[in-house]
Formats: structure tokens, sequence, C-alpha cells
């Protein structure tokens, strides 16, 4: 009866410290489970931030520009990523303002030249002049647009399709009656010509060579985002002419940009545009045909020469600079992070293994004077062979020549105490030995006697000797090829401590080891 009534004791004190819980801390305990509740909610906790996300967007904007920073990166990734997957909504997007700004600015600039062109003809009187007249009256043209598009003669013979990165030729095509070169020396010669001119005069981006005149022939340049369209042009072609060749290379650029993007070396891919290329081969006939004076030629000649001259020395100082590059990127522990050229000097950076070949010794071979090539090199170890055996036998030499082999006071013999470490000197010279063999650096171990400053030189001297010619000796027993030892008494020239205290002396009086190559 007792333990009933206690137990019933204990069940109400139970009960009511349970209802006192509740009382405190019950709604605390309600609040916690409900914002745990709220945590676990994902669909709720997104549409509380994307009604608070505004506000917190408008708020740091107008503290500062670390938002835009933070997000700059990858909207422009984003960007980048959306136009090269579809380029047609970047250009859609444009096309409206571009379009009409380009179409106002030409129209005005043509409009400049014929009025110039016709206030100058106009007082002209020929048999020509009377018909181009009736013509302008009967097209209800303008004197002038008729006379620049009955004078300027003109036929693309050649046209040519170049990586813009690489500088290689894609395609390529030609008139019927057009002397035809190496089409791929053009390519390279005409990217050589882009180069020099951003070099010598400081082109900006967008700043590119759109003509080139030489003699009787004129290169005609038009610019796309991954390749260039070249046209060669005999005679003084219109400006119109730019209407033909731009939107063959923009349809190009849209019917082959995956292959320009990730374009490798494969020429293949760009076969089927000849259709394009075939479109530029346009002209004007002449009628007439005139005699040109030989002396025209020399200006224009001494200019292809000196142009060529140029151009032979900048593709041969390319080609060694190529190859120096790829010879460079095949060294074991070297890894190139960019190879450039600005202005006339060479610029490289990467990481190179303290262990591998200098760069600089390099140059001779692939024939580049040293002083146009600036090395910036960022220290690192190489995990690639041999770099590893290479550590682990740096590390035995250094292991071995740390050893020392003590003496008692005048005596060459190797007490009891030293013994055992000589015989560890023996096991990791013999460790030495056969990383070496296995690396192709073979070694030897020069013993070297040393002696306290106590006692005249000749004593010590030869004391020294015999030292190291004991502990060669009980190398030797201990399993150490004898072949690979040699001995050398220093005497007191070559203290192992400096100082005269005893201390400095009992160290002295040792011998030591050096590890030399093996040809020594």
């Amino acid at each position: 009866m007792p333990d009933e009534l206690a137990t019933n004791g204990r069940k109400s004190g139970d009960e009511a410290l349970a209802e006192l819980r509740d009382i405190l801390v019950g709604p605390e305990r309600e609040k916690i489970r409900q914002l745990q509740q709220r945590l676990d909610d994902r669909a709720g906790r997104a549409e509380e931030i994307s009604r608070t996300l505004p506000e917190a967007i408008r708020l740091q904007s107008a503290r500062g520009q670390k938002l835009r920073l933070a997000l700059q990166p990858i909207l422009e990734d984003s960007i980048r990523v959306s136009v090269q997957r579809n380029p047609e909504i970047l250009s859609e997007a444009l096309f409206p303002l571009i379009s009409e700004t380009v179409r106002k600015a030409v129209a005005a600039a043509l409009q400049t030249m014929l009025q110039t062109l016709n206030q100058t003809l106009e007082q002209s009187v020929s048999a020509r002049s009377f018909r181009w007249r009736w013509e302008a009256v009967r097209t209800g043209k303008s004197f002038g647009e008729i006379v620049l598009l009955r004078s300027l003669l003109y036929k693309v013979e050649q046209v040519f399709l170049i990586h813009r990165k690489s500088g290689l030729l894609l395609a390529h095509c030609e008139a019927e009656s057009a002397v035809v070169k190496d089409a791929d020396l053009v390519s390279g010669m005409l990217t050589a010509i882009q180069d020099f001119v951003h070099d010598s005069f400081g082109g900006k981006q967008g700043q590119d060579l759109e003509t080139l005149r030489v003699g009787e022939h004129t290169l005609w340049i038009q610019y796309g985002p991954q390749a260039i369209l070249a046209a060669v042009v005999r005679g003084t072609p219109p400006m119109t002419l730019k209407n033909v060749l731009q939107p063959a290379l923009e349809r190009i650029c849209a019917e082959r940009g995956a292959e320009l993007t990730e374009f490798n070396g494969d020429v293949t891919p760009f076969q089927s545009i000849q259709k394009y290329l075939k479109a530029c081969l346009v002209g004007q006939a002449s009628k007439t045909k005139r005699g040109q004076s030989a002396l025209l030629w020399l200006v224009p000649s001494a200019l292809v020469l000196a142009v060529a001259f140029w151009l032979f020395v900048s593709i041969r100082e390319a080609r060694e600079w190529n190859r120096y590059v790829q010879a460079l990127s095949r060294e074991p522990g070297i890894v190139l992070t960019s190879a450039e050229k600005r202005g006339g000097e060479y610029f490289i950076a990467g990481l190179r293994d303290p262990l591998a070949q200098d760069p600089a010794k390099l140059l001779a071979s692939a024939g580049l004077p040293p002083g146009k090539v600036k090395f910036a090199w960022q220290a690192y170890f190489s995990l690639q062979e041999p770099f590893g055996a290479l550590r682990e036998l740096d590390a035995a030499k250094k292991s071995v020549e740390s050893r020392k082999v003590h003496f008692r006071p005048d005596r060459a013999d190797i007490s009891l105490e030293e013994l055992d470490a000589v015989e560890g000197s023996a096991a990791e010279i013999n460790a030495l030995l056969e990383r070496a063999r296995r690396t192709g650096k073979p070694v030897r171990i020069e013993i070297v006697g040393h002696t306290d400053d106590s006692g005249p030189e000749s004593r010590n001297t030869e004391l020294s000797q015999e030292r190291a010619k004991e502990t060669l000796a009980t190398l030797s027993a201990a399993g150490v090829p004898r072949e690979r030892l040699s001995t050398r008494g220093a005497g007191t020239a070559e203290p192992v401590s400096q100082g005269t205290a005893e201390r400095d002396r009992a160290f002295n009086r040792s011998v030591s080891f050096r590890v030399l190559p093996a040809e020594q």
C-alpha cells in the first residue's frame, strides 16, 4: 500500500511538471516548430524570397556596385553562350538600329561624292559625256552617278576565306582568267601584313586593314567575328562591291558558325560554301584598253619587293618562334600558360620545375636572339618522370653528405660506438648508388678525413688520410662497392666546425662524405 501511494505521488508530480513546462515554454516550442516548418518548406521560402528579392536588389544597387560586379560575369557568360547557340537573337535585335545607321552614313557619303563629281564633270563636253547625260535623263539618275557607274571598271579575280584567329586558309575561289598563286602563301602573307600594320601603327580593337593596293590589283578585306573574306580585284571597283562581299561573309558565318568556332585545322566542312565565294566573282568589263608605260611599274615593283622581303623575314621568324614554342611545350617539367608577341618582343609565361631544362638555352637551337624573348616563370614541382626520381636522388645525396664518423684524439681506428654510424652510412650509400643507377646519373663517394688543430700539420694530414682509409675499409666490408669510393686527407684545411672550443675540435676529428658525379 505504501508503494502504491509513492507511485501515484510520482505520477502526479510528473504530470504537474509537464503541465508547468507546457505553461512556461509551450509558446516558444510552438514558434520553433513553426519556424522549422517554414525552413523545410522550400516552395514557401522561394515564394517569400520572390517577394523581397526585387526590393533587396534595388536597395543594394543604390548602396554601391558590389551586386553589379558579382552578377556581371554571370550575365556576360550567359549572353555569350546564348549568342553562340543562336546568333540570330542578337543580330535580329540590333539589325533595325545598325542597318538604319549604316544606310544613312553610306547614303550621306555617296551623296557628297556624287555632288562633287557632278560639279566637276558637268563642264566636260564630249560624245561620251552626251551619251551619259542622255542616260541620266532617261533613267532619272544624276549625271555624277552615271559617270561613277560607267568609269569604275573592275573584275574580282580571286576570293579567299581565312580563319580569323589562326590565319589559316579555309576556302579559295578564282576566276577562269585569273593568274593563281599559292593560296596558302597568299593567306599567310595577308596575316603577316595585318600583324605588321597592328604592330607598326598600334591599331585598336576593331581597326583593321581594309584595303591594300599593289599596281592594278586591290585587296578588299571584310571582317566577321570568326572569319575574313579577302577579294583580289583588278581595276577600280565601286564601293557597292562591299554589298556583295559582306552578305556572303555573313551567310558563311551563319551557316558554318559552329565549325568556325571549333576549327582545328580541318577545312573539309568549308567545301560546301564555294557557291558563296563564286557569287563574289563579279566585275564590269571595259570596252577599250589603253597601254601603260613601263615606268608606272617601277614604284609598285619596288614596293612589292620590299613587302616580299619583309614578309620573308617575318614568316621565317614566325616559323622559328612556332617551332620553339612547340619544342618548349614538349619539354618535361614545363607548362606554358601564354606565348605571344607584343611589338618587337616575344613573351612566354608558365610553370617550370627547378629541375627542368633551362628554356633560354633552347633559344640558340631555334635561331631566335635571346634578347627578344622575355620569360616569366612560376616554380612548381612536376609529377612527371624523371623529376620524382631526381628529387629522391637529391634527398639521398643530402642525407649521405650529412653523415659523419667521429674519432678519438690522435687515433685513426673506429671505435665501437661509431661502428653503428658507419654501418648506417653504408646502407644509405648503397641506396644512393642504386637510385643513381636507375636515373642514369652514376655517382661516386669521396671520403674526406679531418683533424683538429692540435699537433703539427704534417701529422694532421697523415692522420686525416689514415682516418679516410679506415672508413673506406669499413664501408667496403659492409657491402659498399670499393670502386665507388675514394679517399682524401684534408687535415685542418677543411674544418667541419669553425671554432677552437673542445666541442668544435671533437667535430673536426671526423670523416665526412662528398657525393660527386662518377665521371669526375
